[in-house]
């Protein structure tokens, strides 16, 4: 049984990478390892005319900023693209088309079994993300339709579905880009089914993206920067309701906020677009809407999320009402301009740390950054204080 005295982390998408310069520029021996056989492979497969949430201002790797022609919202493919590049511009410890089979605790360590072999590591670093286990939602009656039922994450181009009568169910993100994006293409109307409330955003308050704002509001005092922060976040389209959107009802919140300027509204408004309720039933050929009315349908796109991507951890852990899985409650202090965040280790799991999966505050891709930093501090505290991985006891034989 091989044992490492380093850090395997596991998922070379931005979050993998984003651990591996980290835990380099700190001097901690690592290995990255991804089971497909491309860096960022998530961001590969995505849909062309996907962008991202977040702007170019805070969605770059350190020491690389995108390139001009990017704009503000880089696509998916051009995002995949400037990975690739960070990538090649790096010496980085990364070896693709290795799967993952299990990891379980062995002594002080981490026992690692993959299409490589079994070998025991003293810290492991999940960065395997959100984005490779699409969650179908179970709609009732939904085994009754024979027509095209796919995930969001199976959407390559609206082209593919010219000419047929579709229903997107949900209204994150991804719901509101293949709206949109269909509205134009298919057999009038696209369906946008809603559970919840939107809250539309426009992309660009007052002229600028909200992370411009942001960038400015950093310069600003205190008092200033706050009050414009909740000025900006207070911004939002006022008729929404009217075009026949959902939108939250008094004392309601949702998680669905979009801030891709008006073009969710003027799909609706041009009538390629209608919002609907989910369906509370199917035939062969249609969805019952809760009103009683049957909407014929060629096909049925479920933008209904993603969970992580943790089925290969043989361990015990605690999750929040998202399937997030809870870490240890451990502070930091303002580390080089960034706020306060509790560590990134696993609950009641010494060494086993989670990244790429919390996306909250300036977005996801400048969280990848912030965390990575953070469980490279863990990692040197956790090997300053902890046994080496030579002193876990050989379970060869028990393999």
């Amino acid at each position: 049984m091989e044992r490492r005295d380093e850090v395997l982390v596991i998922g070379a998408g931005p979050a993998g990478i984003a651990c591996a310069l980290a835990l380099e520029t700190a001097g901690i021996d690592y290995r990255v390892i991804d089971r497909e056989a491309v860096v960022g492979s998530t961001w590969d497969r995505l849909y062309p005319s996907l962008k991202l949430n977040t702007s170019r201002f805070y969605s770059h790797m350190p020491g690389k900023k995108f390139p001009l022609h990017v704009g503000i919202y880089a696509s998916a493919r051009q995002y995949h693209d400037y990975l690739l590049d960070y990538v090649s511009q790096h010496d980085f410890n990364i070896h693709c088309g290795v799967e993952v089979e299990c990891v379980t605790r062995a002594g002080n360590g981490w026992l690692v079994e993959s299409s490589e072999g079994a070998c025991i590591w003293r810290a492991v670093v999940v960065a395997t993300g959100r984005f490779g286990n699409p969650w179908m939602a179970r709609l009732p009656g939904i085994e009754r339709f024979a027509g095209q039922v796919l995930h969001s994450a199976d959407f390559r181009n609206e082209a593919d579905f010219a000419g047929q009568r579709v229903m997107v169910v949900g209204n994150g993100p991804s719901g509101m880009d293949l709206v949109v994006a269909l509205a134009t293409t298919v057999d009038r109307p696209v369906y946008l089914a809603q559970r919840t409330g939107i809250v539309l955003k426009p992309r660009y308050p007052w002229g600028l993206p909200k992370h411009g704002w942001m960038l400015l509001a950093e310069k600003w005092p205190n008092r200033l920067t706050r009050w414009l922060e909740r000025r900006m976040l207070a911004l939002e389209y006022r008729t929404v309701a009217a075009s026949g959107i959902k939108v939250p009802g008094p004392g309601e919140t949702t998680s669905a906020a979009g801030t891709r300027g008006p073009e969710l509204l003027n799909a609706v408004r041009s009538g390629g677009a209608q919002a609907v309720d989910v369906p509370v039933d199917f035939t062969a050929e249609a969805a019952i809407l809760p009103d009683g009315r049957h909407l014929p349908l060629d096909t049925l796109i479920l933008a209904t999320g993603f969970r992580p991507v943790l089925d290969f951890l043989d361990v015990d852990y605690e999750v929040d009402e998202q399937g997030l899985p809870l870490r240890e409650v451990q502070d930091f202090p303002v580390y080089e301009g960034y706020l306060p965040h509790t560590g990134y280790q696993l609950r009641g799991q010494p060494g086993l740390y989670v990244t790429g999966i919390f996306y909250k505050g300036r977005g996801a891709m400048y969280n990848f950054v912030v965390e990575a930093r953070i469980i490279a501090l863990q990692i040197e505290e956790q090997f300053r204080q902890g046994a080496p991985v030579e002193a876990i006891p050989d379970l060869a034989p028990a393999l």
